[in-house]
């Protein structure tokens, strides 16, 4: 987390400080829902992805935390 003499600004998530930990799932479906995104965001990269991969990584992209993320990806899914 944040260190004593570390302040963070009231725009800015935790996550943009050095030392945070993303939390891990809560259960087998966030874990499942995590390696979708995964594959998702590697197959775009390749190349290789299916026009639902390439539109649940688009949705992804203006999402800040990993949680706004998962929510952005599941939301069609």
């Amino acid at each position: 987390m944040i260190g004593s003499t570390e302040k963070r600004r009231h725009d800015e998530p935790e996550d943009a400080h050095r030392g945070w930990v993303a939390p891990t799932p809560a259960d087998a479906a966030e874990a499942a829902m995590d390696r979708a995104m995964a594959d998702a965001e590697r197959a775009v990269a390749e190349g290789t992805a299916s026009d639902d991969q390439r539109t649940s990584v688009m949705r992804m992209a203006g999402a800040r935390t990993h949680e706004q993320r998962r929510e952005a990806y599941r939301s069609d899914n």
